[in-house]
């Protein structure tokens, strides 16, 4: 834990529960607004989801506009589009539906609602002079914890570097999290964006910025997302609980890293994703267990505890990289048990592009709560790992 001051921010109203999405409206008419601006991308409206909310806003006597032009990892490009179609429609209010990138495009276009310019002229972090208009941000997937951050994240059109943009001013006026919003999800969309939820936890609980209670909202995540993300993947209906947990967990999660940081699964996957478009969730799933190897080291005795909440069997008494070392193993076999890929090999990414990704690794800024230095040379090696899908150390300790 680091000496220094400690910042944590959280949204100003979190409401949780399976059929949550009903209760909007009541909200909508607590913010005094009067046209609802709908950001998601057209799976989520096709899929139905968006029904219970526009259902909701429109019963509590409020107009609704629904807009659908989110895509993945979004763009500078597509971040305006938004604004501009958040003006033309005369809305007051700004609800994200959908998983991480429609919660993105959302903050990023409630930015432009309120300020003048580029939205790459807001990188950084704090650099949003005036309030955003009023938001409400609901979650379809298990996964980012976009709903309950201050960050958000786009992609510049120029140079397909993911830049971050971060503010107080973007923390939702009201985080609804309903878990029956995620089970129409397919199968391993729930598993990349589960194991992104373990990422997040994973980096939060080691990073240098944690703190007492961004460490104990992660490790609790941890232990949960271990025991229900399987059960989550091959959801056939009827096991709320898996779903719930998984949704708390994210939630959790998001919290967790928002004040604690993140480290260089983060750093290493933007650029992964940026370039090659390999989906951020499955990006984290594949590099994370070679940062945490990388990372024994300087924390064994957390890798001990996170060892421990995935349900391994852990000896205190034996030397904590050990024992630690579990942790780098279950994390394996869990994403192995939803089918996540070994390497990025196996996705589009290309292992030429190894110097220069660890290049703008080095200068994202997740890096900074990593527990362990590195260097270009460091974040080259664990790409080298990813790639070859070799774990070091996993017959020597």
């Amino acid at each position: 834990m680091t000496d220094s001051l400690q910042m944590w921010n959280a949204p100003n109203r979190m409401l949780f529960g399976w059929g949550a999405a009903s209760e909007i409206g009541t909200y909508v008419a607590q913010f005094d607004a009067e046209r609802a601006f709908v950001v998601t991308d057209e799976g989520v409206a096709q899929a139905g989801v968006l029904d219970p909310i526009v259902d909701a806003i429109e019963s509590a006597g409020r107009d609704c506009e629904v807009w659908t032009g989110v895509q993945p990892d979004p763009t500078d490009e597509v971040v305006h589009e938004a604004a501009d179609a958040y003006e033309a429609a005369n809305a007051d209010l700004i609800v994200g539906v959908g998983g991480g990138s429609s919660i993105d495009t959302a903050k990023a276009a409630s930015i432009l609602a309120a300020n003048d310019g580029h939205i790459l002229e807001y990188t950084g972090s704090g650099n949003v002079p005036n309030q955003p208009p009023p938001s409400i941000y609901v979650p379809t997937t298990a996964g980012t914890g976009s709903e309950v951050g201050h960050w958000t994240i786009v992609k510049d059109t120029d140079t397909d570097i993911k830049e971050e943009i971060g503010d107080v001013k973007l923390l939702a006026d009201l985080a609804l999290v309903d878990p029956e919003l995620t089970a129409s999800a397919p199968a391993p969309i729930k598993a990349a964006t589960g194991m992104d939820v373990l990422t997040h936890a994973v980096e939060a609980y080691v990073s240098i910025k944690a703190q007492s209670q961004t460490s104990a909202i992660a490790l609790d995540s941890i232990e949960s997302v271990g025991e229900h993300l399987p059960r989550a993947v091959e959801y056939r209906g009827g096991d709320r609980e898996a779903l719930s947990e998984m949704a708390r967990a994210s939630m959790q999660a998001g919290m967790a890293f928002n004040g604690a940081g993140l480290g260089a699964v983060h750093a290493i996957s933007h650029q992964v994703g940026g370039a090659f478009g390999v989906p951020h969730g499955l990006a984290n799933a594949i590099i994370l267990p070679y940062v945490m190897e990388y990372n024994l080291p300087q924390v064994p005795e957390r890798m001990v505890d996170i060892a421990e909440a995935l349900g391994e069997d852990v000896d205190r008494s034996k030397p904590a990289a050990v024992e630690g070392y579990k942790a780098v193993r279950a994390t394996r076999r869990l994403a192995n048990s939803v089918r996540i890929p070994e390497t990025l090999e196996d996705t589009a990414a290309e292992r030429e592009a190894i110097p220069r990704l660890a290049e703008q690794a080095f200068d994202d800024g997740s890096l900074t709560g990593n527990p362990r230095a590195t260097d270009v040379d460091d974040l080259a090696g664990i790409l080298e790992n990813a790639f070859d899908g070799e774990l070091e150390y996993e017959d020597a300790i």
